[in-house]
């Protein structure tokens, strides 16, 4: 039994999703494992492309986590400059692009290397075509959110685009029913489930909004807007109701006590611990 938890707890650590683990398995099931080694090939060319083109842009990796559309790449800075963004983005499937003609050129070159790269050049192909999909977080959908979100909020933007993966899920499980019934085509069944997956894996956080926060520049004088919160609000809430016209403050009721939170000390806490953090955990052991 103690065993099985050291198991469970060495297999939480590994930075691989759960989906990608069920990826594996269809491989073997259908006896390619080879290929299977060779697809993770694929995806960390598909993530170098992300890695290096954010390390040029002065992002830092911290973590990452291996799944079958590519690999979640975390930063130590926790979000992307919107026109950054979109650079990160498009630089994952435009390297597996890249390495799918120049394998092809190769084929002019070098005919016999066809038999040995065919499937390279397929999985390539498919994996930059399915992250350009318009469904968040797949690479394809933050871009659609970047651009979108400028001119409809960051949000909203990113609601839209999820919904795109209920769309293109129902789309590619009608396709794999439809293939049942001629050529039977498993892929739009895997495609169906990770699309799903996809929309499931990543939280909406407010990284924009404190970007925009931490550039915001207060020209000559203003009339404040004064808000009030409660001690259980969490920072991402607080992040949420600053408007970029108006200087706030908050004032936010403790059992003992009222504080008064300006923009700067939200930003500050904001720095210092994640969105999700109540303000009630935050001064709980704070001086009075």
């Amino acid at each position: 039994m103690r065993n099985i938890k050291k198991l469970q707890r060495a297999l939480q650590k590994l930075p691989v999703h759960p989906s990608f683990i069920l990826l594996l398995g269809w491989f073997l099931f259908v006896g390619k494992a080879a290929d299977f080694l060779l697809f993770c090939f694929v995806v960390l060319s598909h993530e170098l492309g992300h890695y290096l083109t954010a390390k040029k842009l002065g992002y830092k990796l911290d973590k990452f986590v291996l799944a079958p559309y590519g690999v979640s790449l975390s930063f130590q800075q926790g979000a992307f400059e919107q026109s950054d963004e979109v650079k990160i983005a498009l630089a994952g499937p435009l390297t597996n692009i890249a390495l799918a003609f120049f394998t092809v050129a190769l084929w002019w070159i070098v005919p016999a290397s066809f038999n040995y790269s065919q499937t390279f050049v397929l999985q390539s192909l498919s994996l930059a075509l399915f992250n350009l999909l318009p469904a968040y977080p797949l690479d394809g959908g933050r871009v659609f959110v970047s651009l979108l979100g400028r001119a409809t909020g960051r949000e909203r933007a990113i609601r839209l685009s999820k919904a795109f993966n209920i769309v293109f899920s129902i789309a590619f499980f009608a396709l794999f029913v439809a293939s049942c019934l001629s050529d039977f085509n498993p892929t739009f069944a895997l495609a169906a489930v990770f699309t799903g997956i996809a929309g499931l894996g990543e939280k909406n956080q407010c990284n924009y909004k404190l970007l925009a926060l931490l550039k915001k520049q207060n020209k000559g004088f203003s009339k404040p807007l004064l808000l009030y919160a409660d001690s259980r609000s969490s920072l991402k809430s607080l992040l949420k109701h600053i408007p970029e016209n108006r200087y706030t403050v908050f004032y936010v009721s403790f059992d003992d006590k009222t504080r008064v939170l300006d923009e700067k000390i939200v930003a500050k806490l904001a720095l210092s611990y994640p969105l999700d953090t109540s303000l009630q955990q935050i001064y709980k052991n704070k001086p009075r």
